[in-house]
């Protein structure tokens, strides 16, 4: 995997992404391809990998590259015309907290404020269906100073973005599944509304997302 051609994977070791699940009715640990109700990760999840380097940076990248497709994963559908959209881009993630306790973007006072946020955690926002969602980890030559990330998240020009900064190959990837509800299924409530038990409507969920 290059950075001009990022997929959905998990590669060995994995990058490690805990979300602490609203209701903690499952788990939080994304395997490569797990389900999430979108509106339980509401919040940015922990992110580790025991292979990082104390004294080296890292910037980190979670994208949808499925943005407003014209149907549901698994489904073999292209992507739609949002794609891809940024959700999260943080660098100069110090390594030592990589590979110990972990980058957690609320933490201000501890050692992952020494990280730069481009782009804070957007949780997915799915309006029907699902959508898949990859996390990245770029490791940097050094420390860099980044220029504000700016303009509409949906179509987002993830190449020009890594060439700029000279990040290449991600050394760590994982990915997860983002599905829309109506209801919660944990709430005890029928699902209604166009939800993944109803029919496919293409004229939802498009147009710029700027948020």
């Amino acid at each position: 995997m290059t950075a001009n051609e990022l997929i959905y994977e998990r590669t060995d070791p994995p990058l490690e992404v805990t979300f602490a699940v609203a209701g903690g009715h499952y788990s939080g640990v994304v395997t490569g391809g797990n389900l999430f109700i979108q509106s339980d990760i509401s919040e940015a999840p922990i992110v580790r990998w025991k292979n990082a380097t104390a004294g080296k940076f890292y910037t980190l990248m979670m994208l949808d590259f499925d943005g407003d497709a014209g149907g549901s994963w698994p489904e073999p559908v292209r992507s739609g015309e949002n794609s891809p959209v940024r959700h999260w881009i943080v660098g100069n993630i110090p390594g030592h907290v990589l590979v110990g306790s972990g980058y957690v973007e609320s933490e201000k006072t501890s050692a992952s404020a020494k990280a730069t946020v481009l782009q804070s955690y957007r949780a997915p926002h799915i309006p029907v269906v699902s959508d898949r969602y990859g996390l990245y980890l770029f490791e940097q030559a050094k420390e860099i100073e980044f220029a504000p990330v700016t303009g509409p998240i949906t179509n987002f020009d993830f190449k020009k973005f890594l060439e700029t900064y000279q990040l290449e190959n991600p050394v760590a990837s994982n990915f997860f599944v983002a599905i829309y509800t109506s209801e919660s299924p944990f709430s005890g409530k029928r699902f209604h509304g166009n939800d993944v038990s109803q029919t496919w409507h293409k004229d939802y969920g498009k147009g710029q997302l700027t948020k």
